[in-house]
């Protein structure tokens, strides 16, 4: 698989010069005390999560399917703290905002189908605050599935942010390439379900536009 998003675009801020004026500018309109201070501060952790991210869609780009859920979704959690960091250089304040606020089914039942799967909002963690302070919405307090969160995708007026659906969605996905061996395994391999093209597809779509749409959190 190949992605078409230019890394480019995120260049400069791996310039801890560019950084800190791109820092201090949010943090001024923020309020916060002593903006250049903190944007001094922060400016190499931005810096590492764009390049760590970067690295792990790169890889994604060039590893075999059953692996590229992984790879996608801690460069979407790097492009994620990268952004609350710009909002808030004090996060995460709390031990339990460094969750990734969402749980799956451990077992999984037979005859498992991906798009009847679910996941569980947790009340903290990166999800929530990423909902919050990015996103400035409710994030989804109740338990959902894969159908749904595919469905907002779709949806002219969507319920769902296009960044939560894509961040439930790869967890759930990465879930099952480490924890559910046999049914990946037999998903990736003998491909004979819907569930294989579905994912495979989404994945090719997820590595263009999560990066894309991350851009006017980072860049702007």
């Amino acid at each position: 698989m190949t992605s078409d998003f230019d890394w480019n675009h995120y260049l400069p801020l791996y310039a801890k010069h560019y950084a800190i004026q791109h820092l201090y500018k949010h943090y001024s309109i923020e309020a916060f005390d002593h903006p250049e201070q903190l944007a001094t501060q922060k400016a190499p952790s931005i810096c590492a999560h764009i390049e760590h991210a970067e690295r792990f869609y790169q890889q994604s780009a060039q590893s075999p399917v059953c692996i590229q859920p992984v790879m996608q979704f801690y460069g979407m959690t790097h492009l994620l703290k990268a952004a609350i960091t710009m909002k808030d250089p004090f996060h995460p304040e709390k031990s339990n905002q460094l969750a990734h606020g969402v749980s799956s089914r451990k077992i999984k039942k037979k005859h498992y189908s991906f798009l009847e799967d679910t996941v569980k909002i947790q009340k903290h963690g990166l999800y929530t605050t990423f909902s919050e302070k990015l996103l400035y919405c409710t994030p989804l307090t109740t338990t959902c599935t894969m159908q749904q969160l595919f469905n907002s995708l779709h949806d002219q007026y969507p319920s769902t942010h296009t960044l939560q659906a894509h961040y439930l969605i790869l967890y759930n996905l990465s879930m099952l390439a480490r924890y559910e061996t046999e049914w990946w395994h037999t998903c990736m391999t003998y491909k004979e379900t819907l569930d294989y093209p579905v994912i495979k597809s989404f994945l090719t779509d997820s590595s263009r536009q999560v990066p894309e749409e991350m851009k006017r959190f980072l860049l702007e």
